[in-house]
């Protein structure tokens, strides 16, 4: 019912708004056609008073020639009659061009008119000529009286008679016309103002009782609404609205009910929820309490494995730095008391290096993210670098290393830095499980598409059980650790993963107590891509 209430206000608005602005566009169109009316009417009065000047210039000229027979009074003659037939074409081409636009009366009406004084000029200037040329053939023949009388009788009866009516007919009729036009457009204008004022006050008075008639359809149910939204709004989800319209409120309010009924089920819900969220909480915080506990623990082991961390770091640097300040401190003293004064600072540097070491790796194992600048690799010069590296490291245990490799470069995609650090991981697992005396063998070649890289050495030897498990993380296998304690079992699985991010791979082959075979693949770089 409301909204067939607000289309019917709706749409006579409309109607209202648009009578209003077809009534200003006729109004408009009214006033531009009189306008242009009028416009017309002044300018066919100063083409007829142009003509009559041409006119009278030109009759002028004529008889001053036909009294004075001098070349400038021809020559006058002939420039006064092309103004005058320029004048009187352009009067001709105005009326006849100008359409009547059919829906002024007046404009019916003219058009024959015009065209009818158009003609009477133009017979009237032909008659003319035929008077003037009769004057001119009467002087000719000596006949000066005749030729006045004739001249003087076309002046009084012709242009006296005929000509100077017309031109006053005509300029009175676009006088005529151009006031009719100016008080046509006046009255229009008055009609127009009185159009708009009673439109508007129709209009008025229509939207006042509109309104009236709108806002008592929709107070009391808005009132009523707000009424329940307060009600709601402070908590009250038991309440509901009551209209007994059949309009869009009463849709409103049943779906607004329908909304509380669903609010109020929420809330009950929201009750069994915070009840269920609340034993969760609790047994969470059970939960963290324990793991808490833990955490203190864990922090307590963490506090004790620190302190004794430092207590063996300090010792050692305490004992080297007494016997430092001991040796500096005494009197002049032998090359062999020096001797053995260096040799014990070296024992207790190399027991401080193993734990630092120790400490290195165990960072580097937990938080270690490789970085790669990836280059072509010539793994032939590398593997030259590192054999004589290797030497340097074997000749404390008179270890021998051998190298079987070609001249030629073997090119390989990786990170050199990284590959040597493959290199030095196998090289220092040979040399310190090496047997004193023992021999190391590397060789390097290639298989179709890949370059095989193999070190073999006369260590202790991995057994059976743990080859599977000599790539985990911090596994050493009994041997090992019964050789020597100073591993972190780090060195392999990060040389693994060094090789499998080139898209190679590391295998063992080894035997307990006789030696190890270790074999590093990696691709080779396509023929043209290399360095070379």
């Amino acid at each position: 019912m409301f909204r067939f209430r607000l289309t019917v206000v709706i749409v006579v608005s409309f109607g209202f708004v648009l009578f209003l602005g077809i009534a200003l566009y006729w109004g408009s169109n009214q006033v531009s056609r009189y306008f242009q009316r009028s416009q017309t009417a002044y300018e066919a009065f100063d083409r007829y008073e142009r003509l009559s000047q041409e006119a009278y210039r030109h009759f002028k000229q004529r008889m001053d020639r036909l009294i004075t027979s001098s070349p400038t009074a021809e020559a006058g003659v002939a420039s006064s009659k092309n103004r005058l037939y320029e004048a009187m074409q352009e009067l001709r081409n105005t009326a006849i061009q100008t359409p009547a636009t059919g829906n002024l009366i007046g404009d019916m009406q003219d058009k024959p008119a015009e065209m009818s004084r158009v003609a009477h000029f133009t017979a009237f200037l032909d008659a003319s000529e035929y008077w003037f040329d009769e004057v001119e053939r009467l002087r000719q023949q000596g006949k000066n009286e005749m030729a006045v009388q004739t001249l003087s009788k076309f002046s009084e009866e012709e242009i006296d008679g005929k000509f100077q009516p017309l031109i006053d007919a005509a300029i009175n009729a676009e006088r005529e016309k151009a006031a009719n036009a100016k008080q046509e457009l006046e009255n229009l204008v008055a009609q127009s103002r009185w159009i708009a004022i009673l439109a508007s006050v129709v209009a008025a008075m229509f939207s006042l009782m509109s309104g009236v008639f709108l806002l008592h359809g929709v107070r009391k149910p808005i009132e009523t609404l707000m009424k329940s939204t307060e009600e709601i709004a402070s908590g009250n989800l038991h309440y509901r609205i009551s209209l007994d319209t059949r309009d869009e409120f009463a849709y409103l309010a049943n779906h607004f009910n329908q909304m509380a009924s669903k609010l109020e089920l929420q809330q009950d819900k929201l009750r069994e929820g915070h009840a269920l969220l609340e034993k969760r909480v609790a047994d969470r915080t059970f939960e963290l309490h324990g793991l808490n506990e833990e955490l203190k623990r864990m922090d307590s082991e963490r506090r004790t494995f620190l302190a004794d961390l430092s207590h063996e770091l300090r010792t050692p640097i305490t004992i080297i730095r007494g016997e430092a300040e001991v040796t500096l401190r005494g009197q002049e003293r032998n090359a062999e008391e020096y001797k053995d004064a260096l040799l014990r600072i070296l024992e207790l540097s190399m027991q401080l290096g193993k734990y630092v070491n120790d400490l290195f790796f165990l960072a580097r194992a937990e938080t270690a993210n490789l970085q790669f600048e990836w280059d072509s690799v010539d793994l032939t010069d590398l593997v030259v670098s590192a054999v004589e590296n290797f030497q340097v490291m074997a000749a404390e245990n008179s270890i021998s290393i051998s190298l079987d490799a070609s001249n030629e470069p073997i090119w390989v995609r990786g990170d050199k830095q990284r590959l040597r650090q493959v290199l030095f991981i196998l090289g220092d697992n040979s040399c310190r499980y090496s047997k004193l005396g023992g021999h190391i063998g590397i060789a390097l070649s290639t298989d179709d598409k890949e370059a095989v890289f193999t070190l073999t050495d006369q260590g202790i030897g991995i057994p059976t059980q743990d080859l599977d498990r000599i790539f985990d993380r911090q596994f050493r296998s009994q041997n090992a650790r019964r050789s020597r304690n100073d591993g972190t079992g780090l060195g392999l699985p990060m040389a693994k993963s060094i090789l499998n991010a080139h898209g190679g791979s590391i295998t063992v082959a080894s035997t307990e107590n006789i030696g190890s075979t270790f074999t590093v693949t990696l691709p080779l770089l396509p023929a043209g891509q290399n360095g070379s």
